[in-house]
């Protein structure tokens, strides 16, 4: 069922070192292929390519007025929604307020309500926040500001994901940016699931786009006749989906690898074998190419939680579907003690890890890479997916290695604040001459030179 590694007896670093991005140039090509289509004709690529792929009889991009507005799951389901939005916006909330704690606030008029004066406001009021570090009369800081106008990938196809809506949604508008559309493929009557529109409804939504794909990543990076581009797409997808990702870097700002799910459970002779193999299964039923790893440092504890998940697995609505993945891409590591687990975890860099150990926080100090971690027994995966707080859009292909999840950090940007006095200059004008005469920058040096020239106090 899945590859098994007795550290004793294997070293399984070989096996975790090819793991990674891999490039498919069949992929490559299709994307660019698509890439340069919406380029090159705007909507009516997009049109065509939600035809081709989703909804053969769409007639229209987006979604209209009336769907959004009359969109109603059951009532269980908008509940769910909406207690899921507001745990995350209250996470976010304080996730802005640690990170701006001694900044200073200021309120500014974007450019697009400057054009727009004497009309309603459009979103939230703006605001930057700046520091300063310099004496008086000269500036050295910093301003952070929200990003103007985002793009938001919701996955589709073989499910209906409301929660993606509201993960990479949320942050952005508690970050102060005025405008973020979505776009996700219709199912194959050209509608929309009431419960992603009702969510995208709730989180203020401007635009909806039934699209999916590579297309979509193009539509918001590059715009069209009806889509203006975004300054930062956000969002996991298929391969398809990051690869076009990959070759629009430049053109708009990308929140980075998330792709297809993959999880690590942590165990021990502590854990019970009911909630990892729970756990386990459910990072692994999206699609046959998620990833589910079992590090555990006692031979009979992965004993029983692999026995559990068999007993979890068969007859699951998913079942052949989480078999293919882990025959393909699951695998058990039994290491020799805590820290060698830890390093296997760190190798893995997991998009989602559970410490279902005894004593989780003393394993936690030993863990560098993962992109979300669970601790303990009463915090399942699906908390993380659904309705803890942070956002379930996390790096995947050991990209945890380098990589965070998406979160305010992700819609705003920061910029360097330079004001110099005369006494300030006059301090650091000499170095400045030299840098530049040293590495054979005549006009850099001249800078300061003329300055020096002119005479300082």
């Amino acid at each position: 069922m899945m590859r098994v590694f007795l550290c004793e007896e294997e070293d399984p670093r070989p096996y975790l070192a090819s793991r990674g991005i891999r490039y498919e140039e069949e992929v490559s090509t299709v994307v660019a292929r698509m890439i340069a289509d919406v380029r090159k004709r705007g909507d009516l690529a997009l049109l065509e390519s939600a035809r081709q792929f989703d909804a053969p009889t769409l007639t229209s991009l987006y979604a209209t007025a009336q769907e959004i507005d009359e969109a109603m799951p059951p009532v269980e389901q908008s509940f769910a929604i909406d207690h899921a939005i507001e745990r995350v916006k209250s996470f976010h909330e304080r996730q802005l307020a640690a990170m701006v704690a001694g900044w200073m606030e200021e309120e500014f008029q974007s450019s697009d309500e400057r054009r727009r004066e004497g009309q309603p406001r459009h979103h939230v009021s703006n605001h930057r926040w700046t520091w300063n570090m310099a004496p008086e009369g000269s500036r050295l800081g910093q301003r952070m500001s929200p990003l103007a106008r985002v793009g938001v990938y919701v996955p589709g196809g073989n499910a209906t994901y409301p929660s993606s809506v509201v993960m990479n949604v949320v942050p952005a508008q508690v970050a102060g940016v005025n405008h973020v559309a979505v776009s996700t493929p219709a199912r194959k009557d050209g509608t929309l699931a009431p419960s992603v529109l009702y969510a995208a409804r709730y989180c203020g939504v401007a635009k909806i786009l039934k699209v999916g794909g590579a297309a979509a990543i193009a539509g918001m990076a590059l715009g069209t006749e009806t889509l203006s581009r975004v300054d930062k797409v956000v969002g996991p997808g298929n391969r398809y989906v990051n690869e076009a990702k990959r070759q629009l870097w430049g053109s708009v700002g990308l929140d980075g690898y998330a792709g297809p799910s993959e999880v690590c459970v942590l165990i021990d002779d502590s854990s019970n074998p009911r909630f990892a193999a729970a756990d386990f299964l459910t990072q692994i039923e999206h699609a046959s190419d998620n990833s589910g790893y079992l590090v555990s440092t006692s031979q009979h504890a992965a004993r029983r939680v692999m026995e559990e998940i068999e007993l979890q697995l068969t007859g699951a609505s998913r079942e052949a579907t989480m078999r293919e993945a882990m025959a393909a891409l699951g695998a058990v590591f039994v290491a020799r003690d805590r820290h060698e687990a830890c390093e296997l975890v760190d190798l893995i860099a997991p998009e989602h890890l559970s410490l279902a150990v005894e004593y989780p926080d003393a394993w936690l100090g030993q863990i560098r890479n993962a992109g979300c971690i669970m601790i303990g027994e009463w915090t399942p995966e699906s908390a993380g997916d659904y309705a803890a707080g942070p956002s379930h859009t996390l790096p995947t292909a050991t990209a945890a290695r380098f990589a965070s999840p998406v979160s305010v950090l992700d819609f705003v940007k920061i910029q360097s604040l330079v004001q110099m006095s005369e006494a300030e200059f006059g301090a650091i004008a000499e170095t400045i001459e030299v840098f530049g005469a040293m590495e054979g920058f005549h006009a850099h040096a001249q800078g300061a030179k003329i300055r020096i020239d002119e005479g300082l106090s």
